[in-house]
């Protein structure tokens, strides 16, 4: 059999590239492809041409600065026809990853890096494109344009590109455009990545439009926006309309991270949404100001999805001991839950009881690896209840391999304690409040009593109750 193609990797530490040090590289690279050329006609044959056969499909650019220069001699390397009448190497390519290619660039300069280095791909059946770590306003995305316009499209990361509403509108525009009648990019879209931008309400009107396209998406990141309470109306309202429609129900990662849904509307719409992922494995619901009401609902909506979640982040989102119980109860019935972040929340040591509890499950332990628990005003109630779900030796929680319970309160005898449960799992507690005052204020409370009385309800007949009372309530 052929050997598989070869990845390019730039090489070195990062710096800036000037023409000499991408001279260097071509040449590294040109060994490289002979060497693989080699490769492949000792496995085809004497006689047999490997013209038409790709020596290369991925290129990695990242991490560097590069000057127009440096561009212009690497674009030329990948345009132009390689030796003895093999096609350009940039025909093959079909995952570029150019993150972070103008760090200290001057805009006009950085714009022409991007171009340059875009426009190698005008031939390329480019499925995977990462632009992210490069600022990139309205100039840019016209700069980016050629790289971006590839049909065969199926994977795209803009993150950390300062977007604004209107590049994102540019975006919008390009992905969902449909000028011969074939169907647009979008509509071919496995995976859309979009994290701390600034596009604002507006930004979240363009996410909504691309996803009204993309029915095929699996993976998809739309974080820290600056969405607001409005924009996390929107975003909602578009999950939830895509799913009735019958898009995008194959999705297993979705990544939410601070967005707004904190209106009933965007509860509603998320609970809808998320009740109809079945395929979900990783969910990032973090400071999204969800607290308890909105963490119940979002347990409830995943028991109905019946998904095997393995990785759940709920941090920062104001839940006390209150929404805890929902945790633990999905918790209970999440088998193979693998990554859980509850850190900078309000859950207590009694909260934390309740979490911890629910990791006792069968003779083979837990599936956790890795717990965040850290700014939750936890003491020595909490610590000991989670001692005691890890078990004799970690029997318990066999996988474990991480656990940060920092920014608590543990006296000197409690934070020893931990120690020897844990060992090296356990994260460096340089911020722990070792007064230990953190359960002083603990009580049987009228909430926990009132709590108390639901323990017994099942996971089914919460999820039948919010359905019902969900159901007349429309998203515009």
């Amino acid at each position: 059999s052929l050997p598989p193609p070869i990845q390019l990797v730039f090489p070195g530490d990062r710096s800036v590239i000037e023409a000499p040090k991408a001279e260097e590289a071509v040449q590294l690279w040109t060994t490289q492809l002979l060497q693989q050329r080699q490769k492949v006609q000792e496995a085809l044959g004497d006689g047999n041409s490997v013209s038409d056969v790709v020596l290369c499909d991925r290129i990695s650019l990242t991490d560097k600065s590069y000057t127009a220069e440096a561009a212009a001699v690497i674009a030329t390397f990948l345009k132009e026809p390689f030796v003895d009448g093999m096609p350009p190497i940039a025909h093959g390519i079909v995952e570029a990853d150019l993150s972070d290619i103008i760090a200290s660039r001057l805009t006009e300069e950085g714009l022409q890096v991007l171009e340059t280095m875009c426009s190698a791909f005008a031939e390329s059946k480019l499925v995977d494109l990462n632009l992210s770590e490069n600022a990139i306003g309205e100039q840019g995305i016209g700069a980016c344009k050629t790289a971006l316009s590839r049909p065969t499209l199926e994977r795209l990361a803009l993150c950390n590109n300062g977007l604004s509403q209107s590049t994102m509108g540019q975006v919008a525009d390009i992905l969902t455009a449909d000028e011969d009648g074939t169907g647009c990019i979008a509509s071919k879209m496995t995976k859309l990545h979009f994290f701390n931008n600034m596009s604002g309400i507006g930004g979240c009107r363009e996410f909504a439009r691309i996803l009204e396209k993309a029915p095929l998406l699996v993976d998809i990141r739309f974080a820290s926006t600056r969405s607001q309470r409005e924009g996390g109306d929107i975003l909602s309202s578009a999950l939830d309309a895509s799913l009735a429609d019958g898009r995008i129900q194959n999705v297993t990662k979705l990544d939410l991270h601070d967005n707004v849904f904190k209106n009933k509307a965007s509860k509603d719409a998320l609970f809808r949404a998320l009740g109809k992922l079945s395929s979900l494995t990783y969910l990032d619901l973090g400071e999204c100001e969800l607290e308890d009401d909105g963490v119940k609902m979002i347990c409830h909506a995943l028991f109905e999805s019946d998904c095997e979640l393995e990785h759940l982040y709920l941090n920062g989102n104001e839940i006390t001991r209150k929404g805890a119980k929902h945790i633990a109860d999905y918790i209970r019935d999440c088998q193979k839950l693998k990554v859980l972040h509850l850190q900078d929340n309000e859950l207590t040591s009694k909260g934390v009881e309740r979490i911890a509890a629910a990791f006792h499950v069968g003779d083979d332990g837990s599936a956790i690896e890795e717990i965040e628990l850290d700014s939750n005003m936890i003491g020595a109630i909490g610590a000991r209840a989670l001692i005691d779900a890890f078990g004799p030796e970690g029997r318990d929680m066999p996988h474990l391999r991480k656990i940060n319970l920092n920014a608590n309160s543990f006296t000197e005898e409690v934070a020893g304690e931990l120690e020897v449960a844990f060992g090296d799992r356990l994260v460096e507690m340089d911020d722990n409040d070792s007064d230990g005052e953190a359960d002083d204020d603990l009580s049987s409370s009228d909430e926990d009593d009132e709590e108390e009385e639901n323990v017994d309800e099942s996971p089914d007949t919460g999820v039948d109750a919010l359905a019902s009372a969900m159901e007349d309530s429309l998203i515009v």
